[in-house]
């Protein structure tokens, strides 16, 4: 096996233990717990269509400070448009029949097109770590002079403030993100 190919596998194994340093990482836990994207479960006894008439009955009323609409199984709630600034959040739930109980799910997050930008920096960042970082230590290996090295440092740090800015966000529609979770926990009767 040639030697650059080796080093592309020290340096894949080397991301993976300093990515993920605990060898009992569970991706599915960990994704649920994040908290970039928080989610919400309610079990009632209610069946699913009601579930979603009840939240669009709520949805209907005049005092209340969101909108919405149920879309077949799903219901979108976000914040007025003269209320919203740019981290404001929305709330997506839909509703599943399990064992003669409805399951209700919610996951609250920021409008689909900051999630997506968000999500291509996220991309877009760690993808240039990845090969950056993998050059850099060929290069090294190699002998000859490593300057995308300094993808590591960098990378580590663009990652470091997309994590920041997402959860500064996150801190700006903190009011608002309760004001959504409340609106479900009052609609959805729990049993």
């Amino acid at each position: 096996m040639p030697t650059y190919i080796k080093l592309l596998h020290m340096n894949i194994l080397f991301s993976l233990f300093v990515l993920i340093p605990n060898r009992n990482f569970n991706l599915k836990e960990h994704m649920a717990n994040s908290g970039l994207r928080p989610r919400c479960r309610i079990v009632t006894k209610n069946s699913p269509q009601v579930v979603l008439e009840q939240i669009n009955e709520k949805l209907k009323d005049q005092n209340l400070d969101l909108q919405g609409q149920v879309v077949q199984e799903h219901a979108f709630i976000r914040i007025p448009e003269e209320n919203q600034h740019y981290w404001s959040p929305e709330l997506h739930v839909w509703a599943r029949e399990q064992d003669g109980e409805t399951i209700v799910y919610g996951v609250m997050g920021p409008k689909p097109k900051i999630w997506t930008m968000f999500m291509f920096f996220y991309t877009a960042v760690l993808t240039m770590w990845f090969f950056g970082s993998s050059y850099g230590v060929i290069q090294l290996m190699l002998g000859i002079k490593a300057d995308f090295l300094w993808s590591i440092p960098f990378g580590l740090l663009a990652i470091g403030l997309v994590y920041t800015s997402a959860k500064y966000g996150q801190y700006k529609g903190k009011e608002q993100m309760e004001l959504l979770k409340q609106f479900l926990e009052e609609t959805v009767e729990q049993n």
